[in-house]
């Protein structure tokens, strides 16, 4: 059976998300302090990725890997701040309320498509920001005297790098290969965690929870790149909504971490409000 266009994004970003999903329960598990962890994150699936690269590109290797220009250097800002925003996240709050302010990537995407692509943005698109700004206040006023509202902050923080990527990548269009500035994002986060870090040490362990990454961070992130040239920015950010669901799952039935009930409830709003929008705007274009 021959996919279609759409088809292969929807396929591309579903199965990118659905691998992501364990991440931040593999975060969970390791035990090094977020600057070891942001090294070991991002140099050991940076490396594997740029010999993927190498052995794909072979003699145009040079061509291939600053195919994306400028817009590729631009892309490669976003994953390193995505990168950094979400250790700091995952480190200074529950994992639940990191990834419910990661579920708001398909609203910012529309907001920032709107502004730098001038995508329309219709009163259902309002609407459905209004709201969900409103739950991420009833998140942030139950995190407040806690210690987790840097850690919310941070989370927002890096579904607005994560929005501001699939942009990026939705403007260039299908004639631009981004894989290699996620690539240079990874490389360069690992340059600049490598001057934060006390020491390069790691178990064996913590390394094998860091070599699942290679398929956590880089393989999902390598299909969810690719997903933008074929669906729209919002319609993949769509897909961000599996992970906020499947991963405290993943945290809650492996080590027992329980969000508190306000993040449970704004949470579920928050799904069920992008849910419903992303339907109808889904709808709306097939009418």
């Amino acid at each position: 059976m021959r996919l279609s266009n759409h088809q292969k994004g929807l396929l591309l970003a579903f199965a990118g998300v659905m691998l992501l999903t364990p991440d931040s329960l593999i975060i969970r598990l390791v035990t090094l302090d977020t600057w070891s962890l942001l090294f070991y994150r991002s140099l050991i699936p940076g490396i594997f990725l740029f010999f993927c690269i190498a052995i794909y590109a072979r003699k145009n290797f040079i061509k291939f890997f600053f195919n994306a220009g400028k817009m590729g250097f631009l892309n490669s800002i976003f994953i390193i701040c995505g990168n950094i925003f979400f250790i700091l996240a995952l480190e200074n709050t529950y994992v639940a309320n990191a990834l419910v302010m990661v579920s708001l990537v398909p609203l910012l995407s529309a907001v920032i498509a709107y502004i730098f692509l001038r995508e329309e943005l219709d009163r259902a698109t309002y609407a459905a920001i209004l709201l969900c700004l409103a739950a991420v206040v009833f998140i942030f006023y139950d995190s407040i005297g806690t210690g987790r509202i840097l850690g919310d902050i941070f989370g927002i923080l890096t579904a607005l790098a994560v929005a501001s990527s699939l942009v990026v990548i939705r403007a260039a269009g299908a004639q631009k290969n981004f894989v290699p500035s996620y690539v240079m994002g990874k490389i360069f986060t690992a340059l600049i965690a490598s001057t934060l870090l006390t020491s390069f040490a790691i178990s064996s362990l913590d390394l094998s929870y860091i070599f699942l990454m290679i398929f956590t961070v880089a393989v999902s992130f390598i299909f969810i790149m690719f997903a933008p040239r074929f669906i729209s920015a919002p319609e993949v950010g769509l897909f961000f909504l599996l992970e906020t669901a499947l991963g405290p799952i993943w945290v809650w039935w492996v080590i027992k971490e329980i969000p508190s009930h306000n993040t449970i409830v704004g949470a579920a709003f928050i799904i069920f409000i992008i849910f419903i929008h992303s339907f109808y705007m889904l709808k709306k274009s097939n009418d």
